[in-house]
């Protein structure tokens, strides 16, 4: 028997949600059924929104210390309790946000024009921030068959050997893929950074979304003292909170560490921590467990929708593997023969759904598409009839 209702119909009104109505930037118009974005149609649990409320019955937030028993230890807790992973809190630091935290890693640890490692696909902000700090993306494809992605460690090798690549940014899980890394695989794409001086970041902000979540292996757990190793995450996409800034990073190398808090403390003066996400770390870390882990249950459900609606109307044209992983489908339509712009402009004007085009996350077209499945069962039916929609109308006008 189940504690929490997945199903609830939520709204965005009156919010100014980046994924109801936001979509123009990115498909050209608004009104549509949105699953691109990665966040959730799912309420924040209510112990976290009780205690954010009981902060705001204090009325005042100003200057807040993070450096307290509260933030400590409910992160210890959570790591220990879920990943069976020891923390101490000198490896724990509050940061602005993951992205933030990744830059500085990527500016601290690199020169503009240096070389940066990337897995493709990739998460596509990752790609935005080499950009922004005139960084040269290198590329790293991950090896795909039957929609099974592997880490092509030769390649990966011999761009570490390169001495203009400085850093690798990695993603565990994976975003967009799903895929979950072994503790085999982690431990040989550290050795291969070390052993190149190649500065290690792991974005890890969809640990709490692996199934089931004693297969998930961080970083942290394969630190050693002074490793160039950082990893980076927070409470944003587990428990619905991305539109308040925060994040934490974890690493044994203290002198990265201080230059990482000085630079947001002195050169930007963005190491305010966030009130009420202080709360919510709390109450998220010691209460939260058992939601985490029904939102799984109803996710895994859903993924299984998709995978027999493919298999059962449309497996003709896409084919789909269900992720270990986040909250995010990566469904291959490479079969139907479709060209990518045509599908992508397909599924906006026949279907009306918004779902992310797979070239935002590569350096090239790669015949895929990106749904988020963070919803009620009944909006992962009504998106998957648009698709349906969309591709019986290109059939039909691909025989006129």
């Amino acid at each position: 028997m189940t504690k929490f209702n997945f199903e609830e119909e939520t709204t965005r009104e009156g919010t100014f949600s980046i994924q109801y109505e936001g979509t123009e930037p990115v498909f050209g118009r608004t009104g549509l059924a949105p699953f691109w974005i990665a966040d959730m149609d799912i309420k924040t649990p209510e112990a976290i929104t009780e205690a954010m409320k009981k902060r705001l019955d204090n009325g005042i937030f100003g200057y807040t210390i993070w450096k307290n028993p509260k933030f400590y230890g409910p992160v210890k807790q959570w790591w220990k309790s879920r990943f069976d992973v020891d923390l101490t809190d000198d490896m724990i630091t509050y940061a602005p946000s993951v992205l933030y935290t990744v830059s500085e890693a990527i500016r601290l640890n690199s020169e503009k024009g240096d070389g940066v490692i990337l897995t493709m696909p990739t998460y596509n902000a990752f790609l935005k921030v080499l950009k922004g700090n005139d960084r040269k993306v290198v590329s790293c494809p991950l090896i795909e068959e039957n929609n099974e992605y592997s880490f092509d460690f030769e390649h990966f090798e011999a761009l570490c050997r390169e001495p203009e690549n400085k850093v690798y940014v990695h993603c565990n899980p994976h975003n967009p893929t799903g895929r979950v890394w072994t503790r085999e695989e982690l431990q040989k794409m550290k050795d291969i950074c070390l052993q190149n001086d190649v500065f290690f970041v792991s974005d890890e902000i969809h640990m709490d979304f692996v199934r089931p979540k004693e297969d998930f292996v961080s970083m942290a757990e394969l630190m050693e003292e002074d490793d160039p190793i950082l990893v980076t995450t927070g409470l944003g996409k587990t428990f619905n909170l991305a539109s308040l800034p925060h994040s934490y990073f974890i690493t044994k190398n203290e002198p990265l560490k201080e230059k990482i808090v000085r630079e947001f403390d002195h050169r930007y003066n963005v190491g305010t921590a966030n009130s009420l996400i202080l709360a919510a770390i709390e109450a998220a870390y010691m209460e939260c467990g058992d939601w985490v882990d029904e939102l799984n249950d109803h996710l895994e459900g859903n993924f299984d929708y998709i995978s027999d609606y493919i298999d059962e109307h449309l497996s003709e044209h896409l084919s789909f593997k269900k992720p270990d992983s986040t909250y995010l489908a990566w469904i291959s339509f490479e079969k139907s023969g479709i060209p990518d712009a045509v599908m992508h402009k397909a599924l906006v004007d026949i279907g009306e759904i918004a779902v992310s085009p797979g070239h935002m996350y590569d350096l090239a077209e790669n015949g895929r598409f990106r749904m988020n499945v963070a919803s009620s069962r009944k909006r992962i039916e009504e998106g998957m009839e648009r698709i349906h929609r969309t591709i019986e109308r290109l059939k039909e006008e691909s025989k006129v």
